[in-house]
């Protein structure tokens, strides 16, 4: 007993050397293809849509940070997890405890222990570590900060996804630590001379697509995330391999369940726990001859065609040369093991199978690590973030925005600890626009989720959005505050010059309109007969330059912002003619006016008067600026408040130009009967030309 135990320590330690000799050489040949893995299973993924939808990425995983792009990081980060001695702990027993699933029982931690383990080293890549990336990528306050972070993420998600790749290789699902000419060197060899075909292993087929019902898949203490269901699920316990033809199975159960390693080949009655694996059995294969190519001549060779016992179809080894002289001779197999080969056409058989569920295993991780959505709706007064995924969101979500000189920044207030149910929401909330610093794009915010996602403690979840901010432009009379309702108003960004939204005035005065904070002035084009731009208070601009630059805090708590406007006209003296008992003059060229007050004698005391106009024009005082109102050929007269400007309308009962008129009159009074015929002379009949000048004020009428 205690010589059979120092052999198999002796073996181990053997082996173990064996392994740290060959580490540099192992670690070479498969980063090829770890690298090809990770991209496929990235571009089947939903990776790009996050990128691209969710978080502002437009050239997706092509992305360059840190001098190169995202996909390069994952690739590198596929290939680098084999670096030193990493790779003594991507190996996983799903026949073991997981305490003592790794290489050789303890070699190295098991594969699922070490994709979770925060001690991995520094850097550590576990899973909660990749986590955290990703929430400085989101959060951190420099651009090159979070450049940084993001290519650290993609380095991090592509070692986690080296660990689930591991699990499609008979060795690492079997304890077999096959330094030499193994499977992984054939599906190198394969990559490198035979790209196309190698190009065919990497499509997904149905077969080899987990079922999702995986994440369901129960935490334990030391690998509390749901992916270490993606290797081990813990449905095969050796006596079922059944089990592991089907969706809901964990990577390396089918691995060793299904398939051969270079030194674990029918170990069904090994001593050692360590290289003892039930399946496949000598029962679970018949022998076929098989028409195979030899230096170009077809011979016939002799397989072992796994038939039953789980997956089934495909070769598991060649007869060993050995075996007729074992079967002839009654050789015993506790002393002399017949040893079937893993050739070439065996390679190439467990890659068609082994190669698409790395793929789509790959896919799986990437997508359960994106899988956090949401939505954001409504503007910053009421606001609502809808939890689009399939699980629960139990933490805080926090709005960032980025300022002009790039960093980032909490939004003062803007932070909510939530639970919210797949497909519900958290509403009500509202965001005050931060003001100082001035963000770079208003409206442009991340919103970033961390807390647990379903199972997931804590989980990180990015959505780049654009929030509408929403005012309400009221406007009244000065005056007397009544409503000035049909007017139109708009909200134009100062920067771009852009019309960012227009409304009209209902019947309370006030216009939905939405608008950049910081970046907005109002614009109203037809209260007066000029259009003018609101400087703030009852002050009015007639260019943008003089308009104020509106600000949350110009709002009310009903998100209001109440603009009292003059509405202004001209006014000027204006002399009464004393027999007619009307104006001497009028702005109206061929003006006509009549009318008749019946006597109690039955006659009619009739006024009749005739205006008048060779040029009226207005003078401003303050630039000479002259405005022609009208002359003898206009069909009527221009008010003299069409020479007004915007800034006017800040002058309420102050002089602003001058009147000069060029005016004739005729005024005629005369009694007439009711047929109005003249009976007797006019009482009056009095005819005026006149030039002069008349000071114009500006009031509120």
């Amino acid at each position: 007993m205690s010589t059979r135990l120092l052999r198999m320590n002796a073996v181990a330690l053997a082996g173990m050397l064996f392994l740290l000799v060959g580490l540099s050489e192992s670690a070479a040949y498969e980063e090829v293809t770890h690298e090809a893995l990770a991209e496929r299973g990235a571009t089947q993924s939903s990776m790009s849509s996050v990128l691209v939808g969710d978080l502002g990425l437009d050239a997706g995983i092509d992305t360059v940070v840190r001098g190169q792009t995202l996909n390069k990081w994952l690739r590198r980060g596929a290939s680098a997890e084999d670096d030193q001695v990493r790779s003594l702990n991507h190996f996983h027993n799903p026949l073991a405890d997981w305490g003592n699933a790794g290489l050789l029982g303890n070699v190295g931690q098991s594969a699922i222990l070490w994709a979770q383990n925060p001690a991995q080293g520094s850097p550590s890549w576990s899973w909660r570590d990749v986590r955290l990336l990703l929430f400085s990528a989101l959060t951190k306050t420099s651009s090159a900060e979070r450049e940084n972070a993001m290519g650290a993420l993609f380095e991090g998600l592509g070692r986690q996804v080296h660990l689930v790749q591991d699990s499609a290789s008979p060795g690492h699902a079997r304890n077999d630590p096959h330094v030499l000419y193994n499977y992984e060197t054939f599906v190198k060899g394969v990559q490198v001379s035979d790209a196309d075909h190698f190009s065919s292993w990497l499509s997904i087929g149905p077969a080899g697509v987990p079922d999702l019902n995986w994440r369901m898949f129960e935490s334990r203490p030391l690998a509390p995330v749901a992916i270490s269901g993606l290797i081990d699920l813990e449905r095969y316990t050796g006596t079922n391999p059944e089990a592991t033809a089907q969706a809901l199975i964990g990577l390396a159960e089918y691995t060793n369940a299904n398939f051969f390693s270079e030194d674990r080949i029918f170990t069904e009655n090994d001593a050692n726990p360590q290289t003892r694996f039930p399946f496949p059995r000598r029962s679970s294969v018949v022998e076929q001859d098989v028409d195979v190519q030899v230096g170009g001549t077809t011979v016939k060779r002799r397989y072992l065609v796994k038939n039953a016992d789980g997956a089934t179809g495909y070769r598991l080894a060649a007869v060993g040369f050995l075996r007729d002289y074992h079967r002839r001779f009654g050789l015993s197999l506790a002393g002399f093991r017949e040893s079937p080969a893993l050739d070439e056409t065996v390679y190439r058989d467990y890659a068609e199978r082994l190669v698409p569920r790395a793929v789509t295993y790959s896919t799986a991780l990437i997508d359960y690590f994106f899988r956090g959505r949401m939505f954001v709706s409504g503007n910053d007064r009421t606001m609502a973030i809808r939890n689009v995924g399939d699980e629960v969101m139990d933490g805080t979500f926090t709005l960032y925005y980025d300022d002009t000189a790039d960093t980032r920044r909490p939004v003062p207030g803007a932070s909510w600890t939530r639970s919210v149910a797949p497909g519900g929401s958290a509403t009500d909330l509202q965001v005050i626009t931060p003001a100082s610093p001035a963000p770079k794009e208003p409206g442009k915010y991340t919103l970033v989720f961390r807390g647990a996602l379903g199972s997931e403690a804590d989980a990180v979840v990015g959505k780049q959005v654009v929030i509408e901010s929403v005012m309400f432009a009221r406007l009244l009379k000065r005056k007397d505050g009544t409503p000035i309702r049909g007017s139109s108003i708009q909200a134009i960004d100062r920067v771009t010059g852009q019309i960012l939204a227009a409304g009209t005035t209902d019947q309370a005065g006030e216009a939905r309109l939405t608008w950049r904070p910081g970046r907005t002035v109002l614009f109203i084009p037809d209260v007066n007969v000029f259009p003018m731009y609101w400087g703030g208070g009852a002050l009015f601009a007639s260019k943008v330059e003089g308009a104020r630059v509106v600000q949350a805090s110009d709002l009310d708590a009903a998100g209001k912002v109440t603009i009292a406007i003059p509405v202004v006209d001209a006014q000027w003296p204006e002399r009464t003619e004393e027999c007619s008992g009307q104006p001497q003059f009028a702005h109206s060229p061929q003006g006509f006016f009549r009318e008749g007050t019946l006597r109690p004698d039955g006659t009619v005391d009739l006024v009749t008067v005739t205006y008048g106009v060779n040029l009226i024009t207005f003078m401003r005082d303050d630039d000479g600026r002259e405005t022609i109102l009208c002359g003898a050929d206009s069909v009527q007269c221009k008010t003299p408040a069409a020479g007004f400007v915007a800034e006017d309308v800040n002058r309420v009962g102050q002089v602003v130009g001058q009147l000069v008129r060029d005016l004739t009159s005729g005024h005629l009074r005369q009694i007439t009967n009711t047929d109005g015929a003249p009976l007797g002379p006019p009482v009056c009949f009095n005819n005026y030309a006149e030039t002069d000048v008349v000071p114009v004020t500006v009031f509120e009428p």
